[in-house]
């Protein structure tokens, strides 16, 4: 059975959140699987919208877990961006002295 080779890697709220992420990992090489909790799936979006909470399970292969939790570590992510936005900034900075007029 498929689902015995996934393994669970978050919750999404919303079909939004579930399609930023489910699109991220897949350009990551993730392929992701869903189950939905409670009344779901197209129904829920006919009759609700897309905004609505869906409780939207999120499974990724068990080879892929690792690397999937890596991506969606925030606090990591934001850090390394915090790091190339520093970098980014100090080298602006170098460079606008260098064309400085004497």
């Amino acid at each position: 059975m498929i689902e015995d080779q996934y393994i669970y890697l978050t919750m999404a709220a919303t079909d939004i959140e579930f399609l930023l992420l489910k699109n991220y990992l897949s350009v990551n090489g993730i392929p992701v699987i869903t189950k939905e909790k409670g009344f779901g799936g197209p129904l829920r979006s006919i009759f609700m919208g897309n905004f609505t909470p869906a409780h939207i399970e999120v499974f990724v292969r068990d080879s892929d877990y690792d690397e999937a939790a890596m991506l969606l570590d925030y606090e990591k992510f934001n850090a390394e961006l915090d790091e190339e936005l520093e970098l980014a900034q100090n080298g602006d900075e170098e460079d606008e002295e260098k064309n400085k007029p004497n």
